[in-house]
């Protein structure tokens, strides 16, 4: 028995990696395939990395410029790259939010080797650069799955988080390990070895870190995720200082919560709501 689990070790202990990130350089299609306007950014790292990112300025039909509320950051998931992820929340320029889409190092155009702790960095220099550019447009910084999660360490870790306006956090698993484990359970072969091979994954322990968020938060998930089952969620909304809302959407599925009417607007109320208050 030991020696046919032997390979199965090996496979995982050599693509452990991928079971956090995914990513691909090409793009898929840019918001040029809209026909919307955007701006290819160039964001530097403390550590030298030269990372990518779109910025697509709200949209109002027959108005140059357009007026805008606020900015927000938007953190992608573990695959592919911004030309995937984007066109899933672009809706969100309609309302009168600029929206600047990060990749993370080794992600599309941006240089570098995929890692969690370079993404939090990399998170954290996106947000400098956009309070820098814009200082006097409110900020929301908002993460879908893995990039809900890095949101929460980067922002939490970040010595200037009250000049962000708020923080949106859809369907973060609560830790690395944690998710790892529970995957790796799923595989009846491995289900004796998740704790140790679990151990193998780079932590992000977004539940040890959710407290030191002190802006308002807003937490997003459906009942039937089966990818990051809700109770990530709950965790880490129930160690959550407040301001905090929760929005759980009975059906959906991973990152699909936005697809539901009452859970779009509690969003857009949201933003609207904390816009306004950062500006004042």
């Amino acid at each position: 028995m030991k020696r046919r689990l032997l390979p199965l070790f090996l496979v995982f202990l050599t693509g452990c990696s991928s079971l956090l990130f995914h990513p691909e350089k090409e793009h898929i299609f840019t918001p040029a395939r809209l026909e919307l306007p955007y701006e290819d950014l160039k964001i530097s790292t403390p550590d030298g990395i030269h990372l990518h990112a779109w910025y697509i300025p709200a949209y109002c039909s027959g108005k140059i410029p357009c007026p805008s509320k606020a900015n927000i950051l938007y953190l992608h998931g573990n695959a592919e790259n911004i030309s995937s992820h984007t066109f899933s929340v672009i809706w969100l320029i309609l309302h009168g939010y600029n929206l600047t889409a990060l990749d993370y190092r080794g992600f599309g155009q941006s240089e570098g080797s995929v890692s969690l702790s370079g993404a939090e960095t990399d998170i954290r220099s996106a947000i400098e650069y956009l309070l820098e550019k814009y200082p006097d447009k409110p900020l929301f910084v908002f993460g879908q799955s893995i990039g809900a999660a890095l949101t929460v360490s980067a922002v939490a870790n970040y010595e200037h988080q009250d000049k962000l306006a708020g923080v949106i956090i859809d369907s973060a698993f609560s830790k690395a390990r944690r998710i790892a484990r529970e995957k790796v359970g799923q595989i009846w072969l491995l289900w004796p070895l998740q704790y140790p091979l679990s151990f193998l994954v780079p932590e992000n322990n977004a539940e040890g870190n959710i407290a030191k968020i002190t802006v308002p938060k807003l937490f997003l998930t459906t009942e039937d995720d089966t990818i990051v089952p809700p109770h990530h969620t709950r965790d880490l909304y129930a160690k959550a200082t407040a301001p905090k809302i929760l929005e759980i959407v009975e059906t959906g599925g991973h990152i699909r919560a936005l697809n539901n009417e009452n859970a779009k607007n509690t969003f857009l109320n949201f933003l609207e709501k904390n816009s306004s208050l950062s500006e004042k």
